[in-house]
């Protein structure tokens, strides 16, 4: 499947824009601010049903209108498979409507899987450079997609979250004892959901680790990689490469899911003290890891910036792959000034690792850099005040 055709009306910066598309590869043009970001956001919704920078909707939504429009023909290279027609108007401040081939939908899972995609943008950097929190959705991000029942785990899991933490937070001297069935009925239903939600990242991460080291060392040849998952639990402050011996051992995905639920079960009961002390829930995925090691060292806090650039941009590679096989469908790739953050043998690397499989859309400032690359473009488009146009250049 691929994007023959784009409407957008008041999405973000456009007021009106209709697009025919080649299903090879696409160049977007245009100075910062122009709006290149904008228009690959909303490919992006399209095939997810959220955008990759806000969670709140109405910042899509032009600014002076009530509403947005992301309309598309998703076009199918098989005689024996027809479009489709995807339709999706945001309203402010009311929500959401779907319509796919003119049917109304409710749930984005009706339509997220028509038109997988990937975006690889300078952002990618902080999964490796941030916080555990920017791992964490990366993993979750692609889980959403692959299965149809992690979103809803996850949303339980959080409720659970909350009524621990909150019934945490009000807990001192003899209400302890008064409140210890009540905590133990959530430390069990944490315990159930967590569990799934741990097991799926760990699997997800485990089986990427092969791949993802194989494409560290195409552009780093020789470096001893490990892709590691972390539990909550095992979270550590030194970063001495002794301290990882456990999670290397681990990595080959062996733990059973009886292990993990009476791992997690106990590792919640014995973090009581410390949890009562700092008022909120010290364990369970909400505060579980991953970790990249190069030559036994921390990527994030020892990797050179180079290297921290290709490692989020071979996780992503990781991902394109993990959908491919999903779906059985090549994604969609948006490549928002990727180009731009690499030296030119990397460049060059990246171009030939993509092939030419893919109905991917390049996004740029300056075409001078682009035509050194071996890329041929079905379409190329100019952005110019709020306005795209063909481009001969």
């Amino acid at each position: 499947m691929y994007l023959k055709k784009l409407e957008l009306k008041n999405y973000r910066n456009y007021k009106q824009v209709n697009l025919n598309l080649n299903k090879n590869t696409i160049l977007i043009l245009g100075n910062n601010g122009n709006g290149k970001t904008n228009l690959l956001e909303s490919i992006y919704y399209l095939s997810t049903g959220r955008s990759h920078r806000t969670y709140v909707q109405d910042e899509i939504i032009k600014w002076g209108s009530n509403y947005s429009l992301i309309r598309a023909l998703i076009g199918s290279e098989s005689d024996t498979q027809k479009d489709h027609i995807i339709e999706i108007e945001l309203q402010k401040e009311s929500g959401i409507k779907i319509r796919v081939d003119e049917i109304y939908h409710k749930k984005k899972l009706d339509f997220i899987s028509m038109l997988p995609s990937v975006m690889f943008s300078p952002d990618d950097l902080k999964i490796v450079k941030s916080g555990p929190m920017d791992r964490r959705n990366f993993l979750d991000s692609i889980l959403e997609r692959l299965d149809k029942q992690y979103g809803r785990q996850r949303l339980q899991y959080q409720k659970i979250l909350i009524q621990r933490s909150s019934l945490i937070k009000s807990l001192s001297g003899e209400k302890e004892a008064a409140a210890s069935s009540t905590l133990q009925v959530w430390n069990e239903n944490m315990v159930k959901y967590g569990t799934a939600i741990i097991e799926k990242r760990h699997k997800l991460l485990t089986e990427s680790s092969d791949e993802f080291t194989g494409y560290i060392n195409r552009f780093f040849k020789g470096v001893e990689v490990n892709l590691l998952y972390m539990f909550s639990w095992d979270r550590m402050v030194n970063s001495a490469p002794e301290n990882y011996l456990d999670l290397k051992n681990r990595r080959d995905g062996s733990l059973t899911e009886n292990d993990l639920r009476e791992t997690f079960s106990r590792k919640l009961e014995e973090s009581l003290k410390k949890d009562l002390l700092y008022k909120t829930t010290t364990i369970g995925p909400h505060r579980d890891d991953f970790i990249i090691l190069l030559d036994d060292k921390n990527i994030r806090s020892f990797g050179s910036q180079g290297q921290q650039r290709i490692a989020s941009i071979s996780l992503k590679l990781c991902e394109l792959n993990t959908l491919q096989k999903k779906f059985g469908k090549d994604p969609v790739l948006l490549l928002d000034d990727v180009f731009s953050e690499l030296d030119i043998e990397r460049k060059k690397l990246l171009v030939k690792i993509i092939g030419d499989n893919f109905q991917t859309f390049v996004t740029a400032t300056n075409i001078s850099y682009i035509n050194k690359l071996d890329l041929e473009f079905g379409n190329k488009f100019l952005i110019r005040d709020n306005e795209i146009a063909v481009s001969d250049l």
